[in-house]
């Protein structure tokens, strides 16, 4: 069933993966059946099935062109057979409500993965927008 992590450093690799070929059957299958994801204008969905749909959406219409890029910033083992994974991303062809261009953001996407016998899946993913013009607290 669809694509496969095989350690946590993978995980934002193939969540992009799966969202630049807008394969939401694959995307989907990176999550275990119960997985959290709060998105970055909070929205939370509880499990597998409404991760998928809503993406689902968003795939065939604002995401339809995207195309999202980014690098696996850091990778923390919590406990054995669990680890958080940071992907700092930008996402570009994106469209706004009335079809233009939502023009390029960027954003920071922490999934908490956890091994499986078929490899490792993500258990609870919080994606944040980074706010254009934002002060990062080490920049201060």
């Amino acid at each position: 069933m669809g694509l496969v992590i095989s350690r946590p450093a993978d995980a934002g690799r193939a969540f992009a993966d799966a969202w630049n070929r807008h394969d939401m059957d694959d995307f989907a299958s990176l999550f275990c059946e119960n997985a959290n994801f709060v998105n970055v204008v909070g929205m939370w969905w509880k499990n597998r099935s409404e991760i998928e749909a809503a993406h689902r959406a968003t795939h065939e219409t604002m995401f339809r062109d995207s195309q999202l890029e980014g690098v696996v910033s850091s990778v923390v083992e919590l406990s054995p057979g669990v680890a958080s994974v940071h992907y700092v991303w930008t996402l570009t062809g994106a469209s706004a409500p009335d079809g233009s261009s939502a023009g390029p953001r960027k954003g920071i996407l922490l999934l908490i993965v956890k091994e499986q016998q078929s490899g490792w899946l993500i258990k609870v993913a919080q994606n944040t927008d980074i706010v254009p013009g934002a002060i990062a607290p080490s920049s201060r």
